[in-house]
């Protein structure tokens, strides 16, 4: 089946232009269908910025031919039978697969369709809304732009500025002018008397009061721009507000022009078909939307996680960039990422870091974090071919090395940790273990250090590193591999999806020990009842059972690939594209009553999307199958 953005209150479809970031939700609370702006966030995309007050910012409508309203909270209860009809979803999508979400939705005869974006190099979010009917008769109708704001400190005519912080301003208004009236909602719509709660620290709902205007037939109605700017300070608010106003009947079509020009970079696949083709873009776009503007990737779309730097996770999307052909947005993205690192006591770099105090913010023991800064570098640098990259990055190079050969044990492999999984560990009663992913990514980082250190004529370096990750894989064989099936751990036979990465995005498995592995991981790993690949077997969901994920689906398929097997693979990728939303995002996870969770991840879930598809074509121009 396929979800809207999605039936969970805390899964978003993102809007953004590295400056500013936009959740849109088209489900709230109880799976109540709704079409609105969840949250806004200047300047760090962390909770902590957000700048709207809950339930966000949506729209009323009262077409005049109809007895009920467009109303998906029920607020407006002038007629008996109000309360019982419900907003119908008709679709959602990203434009072209490019930057600009559109909603079209109806309540009744009522059509309306909603446009969100985040204008380039601006600090502001435009949303148009137009209003249709479902019979295509005309009528003449009334659009009230509702948004809740923290507080109101000032109103300048129509405009009216929220302060949030010392250095977070919000300011608001819509395009054409109209009456702004705050306070009681239902008496704003129908005129009754409303307590005025301007220049207050309280939460405030605002209503736009837009003149009614017909409706023309099959047409849609002039459209209302909703505009939201935000700033350091009131000034700055104001000046961006002025200037998206400068240009509002131009936006929409700079803004499509200006994504368009950026995914012309993107690199050239065969033709695929069109539902294929829309997923390719989205997931570019997505990966695009994860960059802040000084180029760090951080999780989007997902309430627990939000404005998190996951080393894994950036590094995962910067090579996704480049592997794109987005090389600058991928060098960019590189140097951010690396400049959060901060040393543990034992030498290894923390995982995960806030994404304003810049300090480490970690679930777990992850000791896979050097090897995977060695990919993420090599991975870069050899699309690029600057050998700056190398020389800049150099003293990170070598510390990484370093703690990979120093921190085995006598079995030879690395040190017992969570390995991939951060929800694994003593503080969730399970011991740490001598993980296969994380002396196999090490492996790898060490065979990527030596090809980056002779090119900057290391020559001893690369025979050390190589050394050192081929004594690793005898490692993994002799404790991690049972008749030829690669296990999770040296202490156990368990399996762990992530270990296919080493056939195929991280090819240094033996090519003896795939078909067992596969084997085991489809009768072991794959949910016997919704299909799909758990990450392994041991591990647990928040909500206490088992459930395939996104990205180790992606991985098995791309196993299967490798192994020549092109239906087996695409059974896999069916199943993601499957379980999207409409407006192509995939979640990170299915829960067990059917909620998707984490949408619009764009390492685990979109990256996924790009990386197979970028495999398959290329296996293909190979007469590999």
């Amino acid at each position: 089946m396929n979800y809207f953005i999605g039936k969970n209150q805390d899964n978003h479809a993102p809007i953004s232009n590295g400056n500013v970031l936009a959740w849109l939700q088209q489900y709230d609370i109880c799976c109540r269908p709704v079409d609105k702006i969840s949250q806004l966030f200047f300047k760090n995309f962390d909770m902590s910025s957000s700048l709207l007050e809950n339930p966000g910012s949506y729209v009323l409508v009262k077409d005049h031919n109809e007895k009920i309203w467009y109303d998906p909270y029920g607020i407006v209860q002038v007629r008996l039978g109000q309360i019982g009809e419900i907003i119908s979803l008709n679709s959602t999508q990203y434009m072209n697969g490019y930057g600009i979400y559109e909603v079209v939705s109806h309540k009744g005869n009522t059509v309306v369709r909603t446009k969100t974006w985040a204008p380039q190099n601006r600090n502001s979010f435009i949303r148009s809304i137009e209003v249709q009917t479902l019979r295509n008769n005309p009528s003449k109708a009334s659009i009230y732009p509702v948004v809740h704001l923290k507080n109101i400190v000032q109103r300048i005519r129509n405009t009216f500025i929220s302060r949030i912080s010392e250095n977070q301003w919000l300011a608001t208004t819509v395009s054409p002018s109209a009456e702004g009236i705050t306070g009681n909602i239902a008496k704003a719509v129908t005129g009754g008397q409303v307590t005025i709660f301007e220049h207050s620290l309280q939460p405030t709902p605002l209503v736009f009061k837009i003149p009614a205007q017909t409706i023309p037939g099959p047409e849609y109605s002039k459209p209302v721009f909703q505009v939201f700017a935000a700033g350091a300070s009131k000034e700055e608010a104001l000046q961006e507000l002025e200037k998206t106003l400068d240009q509002i009947r131009q936006s929409e079509t700079h803004t499509l022009q200006s994504w368009q020009a950026w995914y012309n970079e993107t690199i050239k696949i065969d033709k695929l078909p069109p539902e294929l083709e829309y997923f390719w873009r989205v997931s570019n776009t997505i990966t695009k939307m994860s960059l802040q503007k000084d180029g760090t990737p951080i999780i989007i779309g997902f309430k627990p996680y939000q404005g998190n730097v996951w080393i894994r996770d950036s590094l995962w999307i910067a090579s996704t960039l480049a592997l794109a052909g987005h090389l600058d947005d991928a060098v960019k993205a590189l140097y951010a990422t690396l400049s959060y690192l901060i040393e543990r006591p034992d030498g290894n770099y923390y995982y995960a870091y806030n994404v304003v105090t810049r300090l480490p913010n970690e679930h777990a023991f992850e000791n896979d974090t050097t090897g995977l800064i060695l990919y993420g570098i090599w991975q870069v640098w050899s699309l690029v071919k600057d050998h700056t990259i190398l020389l800049d990055l150099w003293p990170i190079i070598n510390h990484s090395t370093r703690w990979i050969l120093e921190n085995r044990d006598s079995s030879g492999l690395i040190f017992p940790d969570a390995g991939i999984w951060e929800t694994f560990g003593p503080h969730l009663g399970e011991n740490f273990e001598h993980m296969t992913w994380s002396s196999a990514i090490s492996a790898f980082g060490l065979i990527r250090a030596a090809e980056m250190a002779e090119a900057i004529y290391e020559n001893d370096k690369a025979n050390e590193f190589r050394q050192g990750a081929n004594e690793l894989i005898h490692a993994i064989y002799k404790h991690n591999v049972h008749k030829g099936v690669v296990t999770r751990s040296m202490e156990t036979k368990l399996l762990d999806a992530s270990v296919t990465l080493f056939f195929s995005e991280f090819p240094i498995f033996p090519k003896e020990w795939l078909e067992p592995t596969l084997k085991a991981i489809q009768q072991r790993l794959e949910d016997p009842f919704i299909g799909g690949i758990w990450r392994h077997e041991s591990l647990t969901t928040e909500e206490g059972d088992l459930k395939p994920w996104t990205g180790p689906t992606f991985w098995l398929g791309e196993a299967f690939l490798v192994n020549n097997n092109v239906n087996q693979a695409w059974k896999y990728f069916n199943h993601n594209y499957k379980n999207s939303s409409f407006c192509g995002l995939m979640p990170e996870l299915l829960y067990s009553r059917g909620r998707p969770r984490g949408f619009a991840m764009p390492s685990y879930s979109q990256s996924g999307v790009i990386r197979s598809l970028l495999l398959y074509t290329n296996l293909i121009s190979r007469n590999q199958f």
